[in-house]
């Protein structure tokens, strides 16, 4: 266990490090990178500066300008040898130019280097765009004997009047010499290139690809997880999650070379930055290894003399708590486990015959009770049978002076109490009879809707109390005159919850599936929840004057047609489910 436990801070520690280093040689790595981008780039800057200074010189000679003017106009020979004479000292200017040529303004080459060339069209793809700009352009080209260039070109004018524009070629070396990623290691490389499209760009300057590759690569700029792409977007500085052209995982910094509207990009390989920490992890995954495996060696010997045996007692008292006593440890390992073994074994004993006891003293209580309630039931039904007689007799006398004394007040009012005292007397023996009797369920097919009309108009309903029937009807199979009387008795259970205070009660029928459900919900007061769980109980009654039965003989009714009752507060709704055939 302290062993399993000491592998977590090693594994912790050793992470922690290895993040720690990575963050210290990625810092490292960058600052390398950024070093290399900022020099070339300030190199190339540099170099660009040069050739423009010594273009724009040139572009501002007059005497150039003037003899351009004159050729343009007359073209005698004295015209083209004093633009020759011009053009020589442009020549010494731009000493280290591979070709110089100038053109109209409508890309007739007037004078050149190349002798060839003069009277020619120059196709540069860039010339229109050229007569628009005011610095001098600076663009990497492939020339037509198919060496890359570095092309740099500007409009000559005399004050606001163009003349010509002027094209300068030099060797790409002129820019790129001394660029090198040998300090940036193996998989260190460094590219520079140019927008061609709104959509892609073209790497002109990868040095750690083939040579003729140069000019003919492009990319895509959705590519923006690839350094050189984000500069060619315009963005500067370091990067830690793009992936070069060949989509390996990269570290990057990057810039934009503003003048020339070029990209610079250098990166390496995490594989080549991070193999130091991966030799570091391997030894740390090795060494946990090592202790995991003792670990487990080392468990499995204690599992075989400690473990097992108490966690077969742990097994053996789970199946205690959930009340199985026939169960036995079946430890001997003859030390201090055997002898808690022993032990256990005996409490399970004591425990078996505890349990047996108290079961057939619940079973003695039941039995007993059972048989009270069967006499008391039994006496019950006799005294009922044997009141109802004569109390048949009491309503119809009571109804016969009612008439005879029509007009006598007080024995009108005295008669009705008796009523009232009759018919409590009679729906208290009516559930006491059906609690007691259960008579043969007669399944014939009838509508639920005509069964709640006729418990309604058995009822006595005040006229504070409104009742909603359901609209719609529901056809059965059932007992109606059982049905009846469960919708009797919940029906006054409510009008009595209500009692004298306004209210209603609504009553709703729904068909669904196989299943016919009815609910009663009255605005009478919510049910206590304590009583909720016992309202279906034999004997239980919220009422001072209730017997308890009612809602159990429902209950007993509602289960005999295959049914559930079921009742909620809050507000009261007593809900019944019946199939609708059996």
């Amino acid at each position: 266990m302290l062993l399993s436990v000491s592998i977590i801070p090693i594994f912790l520690i050793g992470i922690i490090s290895n993040y720690d280093d990575q963050r210290i040689i990625t810092e490292h790595v960058i600052n390398n990178l950024k070093f290399f981008v900022e020099k070339e780039k300030k190199n190339i800057e540099s170099r660009i500066n040069t050739h423009v200074t010594e273009l724009n010189l040139v572009s501002n000679r007059i005497e150039l300008l003037q003899s351009i003017e004159k050729y343009k106009n007359f073209q005698t020979d004295k015209n083209l040898e004093e633009l020759n004479k011009n053009f020589e000292n442009v020549k010494n200017i731009l000493d280290d130019a591979v070709k110089i040529q100038i053109t109209d303004l409508d890309a007739k080459i007037l004078i050149s280097t190349k002798n060839t060339e003069i009277g020619q069209i120059q196709h540069y793809e860039k010339f229109t765009e050229i007569k628009n700009l005011d610095q001098a352009n600076i663009d990497f080209v492939i020339t037509n004997e198919g060496q890359p260039t570095i092309l740099i070109s500007k409009v000559l004018a005399m004050g606001a009047n163009q003349i010509g524009i002027i094209f300068v070629e030099f060797e790409q070396k002129s820019i790129f010499e001394g660029i090198t990623a040998n300090a940036l290691g193996e998989t260190g490389e460094i590219s520079i290139a140019k927008k061609i499209s709104e959509d892609e760009i073209l790497l002109i300057y990868p040095l750690m690809i083939e040579e003729d590759v140069i000019l003919k690569r492009t990319i895509s700029m959705e590519r923006d997880n690839v350094p050189i792409v984000q500069s060619m977007m315009k963005k500067e500085g370091e990067f830690v999650s793009l992936v070069n052209i060949e989509n390996e995982s990269v570290l990057a910094f990057v810039g934009y070379i503003e003048k020339a509207n070029w990209g610079i990009a250098a990166n390496i390989n995490t594989s080549e930055v991070f193999a130091s920490l991966q030799f570091s992890l391997f030894i740390l995954a090795s060494v946990l290894l090592v202790m995991s495996v003792s670990i487990i060696l080392i468990s499995i010997f204690f599992s075989k003399t400690i473990a097992k045996p108490i966690n077969e007692m742990v097994e053996v008292s789970n199946q205690i708590a959930q009340g199985n006593f026939n169960v036995r440890t079946k430890i001997t390992t003859n030390d201090e486990l055997d002898v808690l073994s022993r032990s256990i074994n005996y409490m399970i004993e004591s425990l078996r015959k505890k349990v047996k006891i108290e079961k057939e003293l619940e079973d003695s209580k039941k039995q007993l009770r059972n048989e009270r309630i069967n006499t008391i039931g039994m006496l019950a039904a006799q005294i009922a049978h044997d009141i109802k007689n004569p109390l048949h007799t009491i309503k119809n006398s009571t109804e016969i002076i009612k008439r005879q004394y029509i007009n006598k007040e007080i024995i009108v009012r005295e008669t009705n109490r008796i009523d009232r005292g009759i018919s409590r007397i009679t729906h208290q023996m009516d559930d006491v009879l059906n609690y007691i009797n259960t008579t043969k369920i007669d399944f014939t097919q009838e509508s639920l809707l005509k069964i709640l009309n006729t418990a309604i108009e058995t009822l006595r309903i005040p006229k504070t109390i409104r009742i909603i029937k359901p609209k719609n009807d529901v056809n059965v199979e059932c007992d109606p005159e059982k049905m009846e009387s469960v919708f009797s008795n919940i029906l006054l259970n409510a009008i009595q919850a209500i009692g004298s205070e306004n209210g209603q009660i609504k009553i709703s029928i729904i068909e669904k599936q196989d299943q016919a459900i009815i609910e009663f919900k009255n605005t009478g007061p919510d049910i206590n929840e304590e009583a909720l769980p016992r309202i279906f109980e034999p004997l239980f009654s919220t009422k001072e004057k209730g017997t308890g039965l009612g809602l159990v003989s429902c209950k007993n009714i509602i289960e005999r047609h295959s049914g559930i009752i079921t009742v909620s507060t809050n507000p009261v709704i007593f809900k019944i489910m019946i199939p609708i055939k059996h």
